[in-house]
């Protein structure tokens, strides 16, 4: 099985209060989504018994990749550039 995710990186509010309420709405959920990945990664290290994967779609479509008998690859983009280093480090 093979699950291909863009995550679309992080939205950092300050970039969206120039755009229109929906695009600020999409900002928060993808936000939300990754927060979620975070907490079932951290939690999957920690050994914890219970891992969250209800905390959002994202982390209920990767359930399977994170439990059982898989190999979980995950690629970043990231910019060189100093310009981009504020929203890489976000």
């Amino acid at each position: 099985k093979f699950t291909f995710i863009d995550l679309a990186g992080s939205e950092r509010g300050a970039d969206t209060m120039d755009s229109d309420r929906q695009t600020r709405m999409e900002g928060a959920e993808i936000n939300k989504s990754l927060l979620a990945l975070k907490e079932c990664i951290r939690s999957l290290d920690q050994g914890h018994r219970h891992v969250p994967f209800r905390g959002s779609k994202l982390t209920e479509v990767l359930r399977d990749s994170f439990i059982g008998n898989c190999r979980t690859v995950m690629i970043a983009n990231v910019s060189p550039s100093s310009s981009s280093c504020e929203h890489t480090l976000n």
